[in-house]
């Protein structure tokens, strides 16, 4: 339990990596927005899909994480197990931080009328009837699956090296491509855009089970990673 500790004070020794850049990124580009919504005529507003910078953030975040604190974790003689699950629990600590502020801030944004200029950032359009904790429970859920596929891509470059990463993304590419040959050649595009539109909240549920599977996944490379 000591060495979890340690490994979840080793990352969190980084709160630039962490908490600020994030926020920095976020922060920018509302001000943005909101430079263009105030241009704006009266009574028009702006749905922007900013938000997404926080996810994809969180995703490089977890592809690094391996990187920067792997080694230097086992070089203080931390076993592999401990970095896991230290590397869990910070995820899990940072990223319940994170959706707590996305999801207070689209409550401001709601009682505000978007920031008094209809401007559109934090609050999905699609989560309108959420509440507040349905909302946090969207976003931590969607941040937690993008922090553990990239620690879980990580991970396979950990313990197989580069040539896993050529052969990962090409079989990605081969079932991509595939894929839509089929969705094309019997015309399925309309069907599947249209169960997306009308299941969007299983889609958020199924992530769940797959965090868990980028968890088990991770843990067994990283058991057998080198330094």
């Amino acid at each position: 339990m000591n060495q979890v500790n340690q490994v979840v004070k080793l990352h969190l020794r980084n709160k630039m990596a962490s908490w600020t850049i994030p926020w920095i990124i976020i922060g920018a580009n509302f001000f943005i927005n909101l430079l263009i919504a105030l241009s704006l005529d009266v009574g028009e507003s702006i749905n922007t899909g900013a938000i997404a910078s926080i996810f994809i953030y969180t995703f490089v975040a977890g592809t690094i994480t391996i990187k920067e604190t792997f080694p230097f974790a086992l070089g203080l003689s931390i076993r592999r197990k401990d970095y896991f699950f230290g590397t869990a629990v910070t995820a899990i600590i940072v990223n319940v931080s994170s959706a707590l502020g996305l999801a207070i801030l689209s409550v401001i944004e709601e009682a505000t009328n978007g920031w008094w200029v209809r401007l559109h950032l934090f609050k999905l359009q699609f989560l309108n009837d959420l509440s507040l904790i349905g909302t946090l429970g969207i976003y931590l859920i969607i941040l937690l699956h993008m922090y553990f596929l990239g620690f879980a891509i990580s991970s396979l470059h950990r313990r197989f090296g580069s040539a896993s990463m050529y052969i990962f993304f090409t079989c990605l590419l081969l079932i991509g491509t595939v894929g839509s040959y089929i969705f094309t050649h019997f015309g399925l595009w309309g069907g599947l855009l249209d169960w997306i539109v009308h299941s969007y909240m299983d889609i958020f549920w199924w992530m769940v089970p797959l965090v868990v599977v980028y968890l088990v996944a991770a843990y067994s490379l990283l058991r057998r990673a080198t330094i």
